[in-house]
């Protein structure tokens, strides 16, 4: 199965010149190598809301440049994940020096989790959202159910349109 993750702001967000973010997906204890990212911003300015801020995959360092029009991040590259079991503890490592607590960074950003054609926009201020915050700056966020019911949606929709 290939999985794509992305963070989009909910609402304005203010960057200033040096701030990093930083994404790894980690995998039943493992850190899936692939899913290794890095956004870096060299300006200074607001990204409105609704717009990528980050995503997993690739590494991206963003200057003045980058904002002859609205701004916005680049697309991730798609994870491959081969089986889903129920068991899988899937989580998303967040390390930045935008957000130093989990209070303002809920309030702010948003997931976007794909595969296919399927999504799941999620904002991390719901109840359901499960966030760990163990130092400033560094979040862990539970994704592997919102992953299983993509796996889940996925393989239903393939079975039904065996019988067909």
């Amino acid at each position: 199965m290939q999985v794509g993750i992305e963070l989009f702001t909910q609402r304005a967000v203010c960057i200033n010149h040096g701030y990093e973010l930083s994404m790894k997906a980690v995998y039943n204890g493992e850190i899936l190598e692939e899913s290794k990212s890095r956004d870096t911003f060299e300006f200074s300015g607001t990204i409105l809301g609704g717009k990528r801020l980050a995503a997993l995959g690739r590494e991206r360092c963003y200057t003045y440049r980058d904002l002859t029009g609205i701004f916005e991040a680049e697309p991730a590259c798609n994870l491959n994940i081969l089986l889903i079991d129920p068991d899988d503890d899937i989580r998303l490592i967040i390390e930045n020096n935008i957000w130093l607590d989990p209070g303002s960074m809920v309030q702010d950003l948003s997931l976007k989790i794909f595969s296919g054609n399927r999504v799941r926009e999620i904002p991390l201020n719901r109840p359901d959202v499960k966030i760990d915050w163990p130092g400033r700056g560094k979040f862990i966020v539970d994704i592997g159910e919102f992953i299983k019911v993509l796996h889940y949606e996925r393989c239903n929709i393939q079975k039904t349109n065996i019988f067909r």
